[in-house]
């Protein structure tokens, strides 16, 4: 493995191997101190996420990103591609179609903590030793689903759903003033595994596509708010043989 600058003294690999899923808590996490700054200026970008225009509630605000990663150098460069896609079988509701979201700002792009996660992700999925010497298209998404009174904040699919990437990532970024959103993983007869809240910082769930079905449930605002909001960054890997586009 590649000496990385977040670490864990109880990797999530060896569930994810053995399950097809893992959980694990943000305080299970050590974030070297430069690190916790640029994950605090990754939280403030989510102040000014554009509306999701595929959200007919208009209350979801979303960028997306996509990356190739060169393990064997630890090197990952920003792609200039931001669409994308899911077949209607994976994604009922929004799949089918391409859809094109703005992209992560540059200073996201950029971010030395963001870049750091995608790396101590790859290095946690159980891909052969040989995707190691081989690119990696990642997938970046920064989401914010808000709920007001009356409106229910909702992940896109809201139903127990595959993503098509062979494995996702969902760090929990912050959640204020709401209710709900508890995160169930079933096998894949729907049969559930696990149930969790995300509550903390970096709070994570990772799935296997081919092992396991995943689902998140809708947030609501919590009593005496007039809004609240649950904030997710979502990291994918995808080999790249041959070239995703």
């Amino acid at each position: 493995m590649q000496e990385l600058k977040i670490s864990t003294e109880r990797w999530p690999r060896k569930d994810l191997e053995r399950q097809g899923y893992a959980c694990f808590k943000g305080s299970d996490l050590t974030v070297p101190h430069p690190l916790q700054r640029e994950l605090s200026l990754l939280r403030q970008d989510y102040e000014v996420l554009p509306p999701d225009q595929y959200c007919e509630s208009r209350n979801r605000y979303r960028r997306h990103s996509r990356y190739v990663l060169l393990p064997w150098l630890n090197l990952l460069e920003s792609r200039p591609i931001s669409q994308y896609i899911q077949g209607r079988e994976l994604n009922p509701t929004d799949g089918g179609v391409i859809r094109t979201f703005e992209r992560l700002s540059k200073a996201m792009e950029a971010n030395a903590f963001l870049r750091e996660m995608i790396l101590f992700d790859f290095f946690n999925t159980t891909f052969d030793k040989e995707i190691q010497s081989t690119p990696v298209d990642v997938g970046v998404h920064a989401i914010r689903n808000v709920a007001r009174p009356g409106l229910p904040g909702i992940s896109s699919p809201n139903m127990l759903h595959k993503d098509g990437e062979p494995f996702t990532f969902i760090h929990l970024i912050e959640r204020r003033g709401i209710t709900g959103g508890e995160s169930l993983v079933t096998d894949n007869d729907k049969r559930p595994l696990a149930r969790t809240t995300l509550t903390d910082c970096l709070d994570t769930v990772i799935v296997s596509d081919k092992d396991v079905y995943h689902q998140v449930e809708p947030v609501e605002v919590a009593a005496g708010e007039s809004e609240g909001y649950r904030d997710v960054l979502l990291i994918d890997f995808t080999p790249m043989h041959p070239v995703t586009l």
